[in-house]
């Protein structure tokens, strides 16, 4: 026969438990709200904060089109690159990071599928391409010291810098980038990079 004392003893062993999966959900939420966090510093060091009012409000609308859900303890989300970071549907902002942006060659206006995994991983995805031009443009510096691309009508575009730095880009040369077709958004993809000669 069980005793009295055994039951107790499991009961608050299964309190125990339960308290302990509570508090360690707790601290899987925590750290990858600590990895956004470090995410997002990084990204405001690197990024110009250049997006029209008009042009925000309308990602923010694009955005509300998609959905998100989980599926097998993973989080998904979908939503609409700014040029700085994924606007998700639910109306939160995801960091973008810079290698994958240069990478994929993001522009504003791009639909993105984001997974985020349980050990914190943000796992990005393009499933939507924005309408794409292909332009030329010169590379410069701002006065801020960024790189920017200029067309030869005077228009600016900021870069991604991770994309300027893998193509080894120098104030002077001759940018093919990426832009949204129906001008949304004053972020540019580099396309290639045609060096300047001394």
């Amino acid at each position: 026969m069980i005793s009295s004392t055994f039951i107790k003893t499991k009961t608050k062993m299964d309190k125990i438990k339960e308290s302990l999966q509570a508090l360690g959900t707790l601290l899987e939420k925590i750290e990858l709200d600590v990895k956004r966090a470090r995410l997002l510093i990084n990204q405001f060091v690197s990024w110009d904060f250049e997006i029209s009012e008009n042009d925000l409000k309308e990602f923010e609308k694009l955005a509300q089109k998609f959905v998100n859900y989980e599926e097998e303890e993973v989080k998904v989300i979908e939503g609409i690159y700014d040029g700085y970071f994924m606007i998700g549907s639910d109306k939160n902002k995801y960091p973008v990071p810079l290698n994958y942006a240069s990478k994929t060659k993001l522009i504003p206006g791009d639909a993105l599928k984001l997974r985020i995994m349980k050990d914190g991983r943000l796992i990005y995805k393009l499933i939507g391409p924005a309408p794409r031009k292909y332009i030329k443009a010169t590379l410069t510096k701002s006065d801020e010291g960024k790189r920017i691309a200029i067309t030869d009508e005077g228009k600016t575009y900021f870069l991604n810098q991770a994309a300027v730095t893998f193509f080894k880009g120098k104030p002077g040369d001759e940018l093919s980038i990426i832009i949204n077709a129906e001008n949304k958004g004053s972020h540019a993809a580099i396309e290639a990079l045609i060096e300047k000669r001394e």
